[in-house]
C-alpha cells in the first residue's frame, strides 16, 4: 500500500498516478474511521459495574427483576412470565394483561387505584433502587453528559431513576401513569399507560417484541459492555481518609449530588 502511495516520478502517465494516490488516501483514512466511532461510543458509555453487582431489571411498567453476579440479565425473567402463550415474543394483549397483573400486586387495599401512600410503598418496598435522591446502589454510575440536544431538550444526566434499569428513559413508572395529575392511579390509567408503553418498545407497529430486539439497559451496559472502566479513588479538597469510593464514580456524578442533597420526602 505505501509503495503505491509513494510512486516515483515517470512510473505512468500523470492522470493514473494521481488516481492511485488518492485512492490510497482514501484506504488509509477510510481504515481509521471506526477507531474513532469506537472511542466515541466509549467515551459516552457508562462505568463497568463494581465487581459482584447485582443485576436488576425494571419492567416497562415498573417490577423489579433481580439476578445474582453471573445469572442472566433479568429482563429474560419478566419476558417469560409476560409471554403466557410461550410463543417467544409479547403482544401488545399479553403485554397489558401483565401490567394488570402487577397493578394488583400494588393495589394493597383492593380499591381499583394507587393511591399516595401506596405509591410510597412501591418506591419503598418494592423498587428502592430507582430513587431519584436519597441513598442508592451504586453499581450504576453514569458519566455527566453535558450535551444540549435539539429542540430545547436536554441530556445533562442521561437515564434517571429506573430508567437506569429499564428499556424506557420513565423514572419512576408508576406515577408517570397517572395521566389526569391527580396522584390516584386507576386501573384503567394503569393499562392506557401500558398500550403507549408497548408502542413505545414497538415503534413499527409490529403488535409485538421480541426480547432479541429489546436495547441493553445502562445496568446491562455496565454488566456486559461497552464499559468504561471506573475512575481511581478521588479526594475533594481537604478531605481527609482514603478518598471517594470507585464505585461511585466522579466526584461530581449525579448519585454522589443526590447524597448531598438528601431525599425531598424527608
Amino acid at each position: 500500500m505505501f509503495h503505491i502511495c509513494n510512486l516515483p516520478a515517470g512510473w505512468g502517465p500523470d492522470s493514473v498516478i494521481t488516481m492511485l494516490k488518492r485512492f490510497c488516501l482514501l484506504v488509509l483514512l477510510g481504515g481509521g474511521a471506526p477507531v474513532f466511532a469506537r472511542d466515541k461510543a466509549l467515551d459516552q458509555a457508562p462505568y463497568c459495574a463494581a465487581p459482584n453487582a447485582r443485576a436488576l431489571f425494571v419492567a416497562p411498567m415498573g417490577e423489579p427483576f433481580r439476578a445474582e453476579h453471573g445469572q442472566p440479565y433479568p429482563s429474560a425473567a419478566w419476558f417469560a412470565q409476560a409471554d403466557t402463550n410461550h410463543d417467544g415474543m409479547v403482544d401488545r394483549i399479553e403485554f397489558i394483561a401483565d401490567a394488570n397483573r402487577f397493578f394488583k400486586t400494588l393495589d394493597r387495599n383492593h380499591d381499583g387505584k394507587l393511591d399516595p401512600d401506596e405509591v410510597v410503598a412501591y418506591e419503598r418496598d418494592v423498587a428502592p433502587e430507582i430513587a431519584l435522591y436519597g441513598p442508592r446502589t451504586r453499581d450504576v454510575v453514569l458519566p455527566i453528559d453535558r450535551r444540549r440536544l435539539p429542540d430545547g431538550e436536554s441530556n445533562y444526566y442521561g437515564p434517571m431513576g429506573a430508567g437506569r434499569y429499564s428499556w424506557l428513559n420513565v423514572p419512576e413508572p408508576i406515577v408517570a401513569a397517572d395521566e389526569d395529575v391527580d396522584r390516584m392511579i386507576g386501573e384503567r390509567e394503569f393499562s392506557v399507560a401500558a398500550g403507549h408503553r408497548f408502542d413505545m418498545l414497538d415503534p413499527d407497529g409490529h403488535g409485538h417484541i421480541l426480547l432479541k430486539d429489546m436495547p441493553k439497559t445502562p445496568m446491562q451496559q455496565t454488566l456486559e459492555g461497552p464499559c468504561k472502566t471506573r475512575p481511581k479513588p478521588k479526594r475533594r479538597p481537604g478531605e481527609r481518609g482514603p478518598g471517594i469510593d470507585p464505585r461511585d464514580g466522579l466526584p461530581d456524578t449525579l448519585e454522589d449530588g443526590d447524597r448531598r442533597q438528601g431525599s425531598p420526602r424527608g
